[in-house]
């Protein structure tokens, strides 16, 4: 069983002519274009696709512009038409890139062909007669593929393809365009390489889904919904250096799962979570900065702070719009003053959101992506290390753990000293300490005891989402100035009050509950001890 690793990036149909002529593409060898067919099977209740495998059948018809049959279902209907059975499993997307294992074989016709299957763990799995008996086609892709082989240097080689049509299961479908790259030989971090250049001819925008994903989410008629943070990829028996790699991607892998639900607009949750993948990152990039010189992690820690400080405002007008105001206009339903502070936040909150998608979408927001994706696959990092850095980052991260868990505990003892009387500033300067101690906890909990790790990570989470909350309450004050800006009359001035008011409030009640939570924190033992 081979793997298959190809770099997916969505773009626009009107940019086709663009990136063909583009001249890494316009120029490379052996390129064709082809009509392609496929059908992809599962049983009813999508056995297969809940054990992360995709069967396909595809037939690669005549060249483009032929006149034979392309959506004739005889494979003996189009003369030197063939079809090639894939078995796709496992394997994962970060930063665009899907790495899968598959096993491919040419078969005689449409309908799968299980002596074809050269795999004996696969073989096994289909063994099963009830399971043959129950596959059916769920999913239809028919496309026009445009292909070429890329040299980007010795020893590299990167089918570069560009895909135009559809993906129907029943009665829906979806159009597909997408570009390609896969690796045939070299290292992976090329194919990165390559689509930074090709972003220069057209807005492509990363893809964590395939098209079998695509086709699932059609014929399962389910949503999409935000991706929340996954589990931590750090285990026992990683150095450093893997626990590093393994963080990078898991935060890229996150961000990019809610990428395209945030640039539809459908979900303010998208963006949130797009907002805490890229908290972790930077988390990630401080928790191992002790390990790195400054300039190592400079470039990507820069680019992530714009990306973060454009992000950042639009979820404070989220949260203020969906959270704040509405308990504030229902007691104040009829007030004039309130109902334009309403008016105006919606209408800030709506350009804050457009700012977002837009740095979300651009040539620069998508080249972060690949250039961290590049960058974590290449692990460039190590040419900028000493042979003692380096040594350091192959030792056991166990043995880092500990230590920058205990560093990162002091740093929240240290801001949380006297407590009671602490103003806001300093509030917020705990507040980050706690959140970096909290992605520490979680990035290095897996190897600790679970249960111990359990109950810390609990007490720490409550105490920096409380004091997330009170921060909430805080920026308040800022935000109900910027939306009243520029109202007049008694109305607005009196509005203007009752939000101040409505904040101290938040604030008061907020401070109170703070401290029975910091209570609790500091009586919970570290798991890590």
């Amino acid at each position: 069983m081979s793997v298959e690793i190809e770099l997916k990036l969505q773009f626009d149909p009107r940019h086709i002519a663009r990136l063909r002529n583009h001249p890494l593409l316009k120029h490379a060898a052996h390129s064709t274009t082809r009509k392609l067919y496929s059908v992809y099977y599962d049983t009813p209740d999508l056995d297969l696709w809940r054990a992360g495998i995709a069967l396909r059948l595809r037939r690669a018809g005549a060249p483009a512009g032929s006149k034979q049959s392309f959506r004739s279902r005889d494979a003996s209907a189009a003369a030197g038409a063939r079809w090639i059975q894939t078995i796709k499993c496992g394997g994962a997307a970060v930063a665009g890139l899907h790495q899968r294992k598959e096993c491919e074989a040419a078969v005689a016709t449409q309908f799968p062909d299980f002596s074809a299957i050269d795999d004996a763990e696969l073989a096994a799995r289909f063994a099963s007669i009830e399971l043959r008996a129950r596959l059916k086609p769920v999913i239809v892709t028919e496309f026009t593929r445009s292909c070429c082989m890329l040299a980007p240097a010795a020893g590299v080689s990167i089918e570069a393809s560009i895909d135009h049509g559809i993906i129907k299961s029943g009665d829906a479908s979806e159009l597909v365009c997408e570009l390609e790259l896969e690796v045939k030989a070299g290292s992976v971090w090329r194919a990165y390489q390559v689509a930074l250049q090709l972003l220069d001819a057209a807005p492509l925008m990363v893809d964590d889904r395939s098209k079998a994903e695509r086709g699932m989410a059609l014929h399962e008629r389910v949503p999409r919904k935000p991706r929340k943070t996954p589990p931590s990829p750090v285990a026992a028996g990683m150095t450093s250096n893997d626990a590093f790699t393994a963080l990078v991607q898991s935060c890229l892998a996150h961000y990019t799962a809610n990428q395209r639900g945030m640039l539809d607009g459908a979900d303010p949750e998208y963006l949130h979570q797009m907002r805490v993948a890229l908290r972790r990152l930077r988390s990630v990039f401080s928790t191992f900065a002790p390990l790195f010189p400054a300039a190592a992690l400079a470039p990507p820690t820069a680019e992530t702070r714009w990306l973060a400080q454009v992000l950042g405002p639009t979820r404070d007008w989220d949260v203020f719009n969906a959270d704040i105001l509405p308990p504030v206009t229902t007691r104040y339903a009829r007030h004039a003053g309130i109902a334009a502070v309403t008016r105006s936040a919606a209408r800030l909150r709506l350009a804050a959101n457009r700012r977002a998608r837009r740095a979300v979408a651009s040539a620069r927001g998508q080249g972060l992506l690949l250039a961290l994706g590049g960058w974590s696959s290449a692990a460039t990092w190590l040419e900028q290390l000493s042979e003692a850095q380096r040594g350091e980052l192959q030792r056991p991260v166990a043995e880092f753990a500990r230590t920058v868990l205990d560093a990162a505990l002091k740093r929240v003892s240290k801001r949380g000293r006297h407590f009671a009387t602490l103003a806001p500033p300093k509030l917020h300067r705990l507040r980050i300490a706690a959140k970096k101690l909290r992605y520490a906890a979680e990035f290095f909990a897996p190897l600790y005891d679970a249960g111990k790790a359990r109950g810390y990570r609990a007490a720490l989470a409550r105490l920096q989402d409380t004091l997330g909350a009170y921060n909430d309450a805080v920026t308040v004050t800022r935000l109900a100035e910027r939306a009243s800006r520029g109202l007049k009359g008694a109305a607005a001035n009196e509005a203007r009050g009752i939000m101040l008011g409505w904040s101290a409030g938040m604030q008061d009640a907020g401070t109170r509950h703070l401290r029975r939570i910091w209570n609790d924190f500091r009586a919970a033992r570290p798991f890590w001890e």
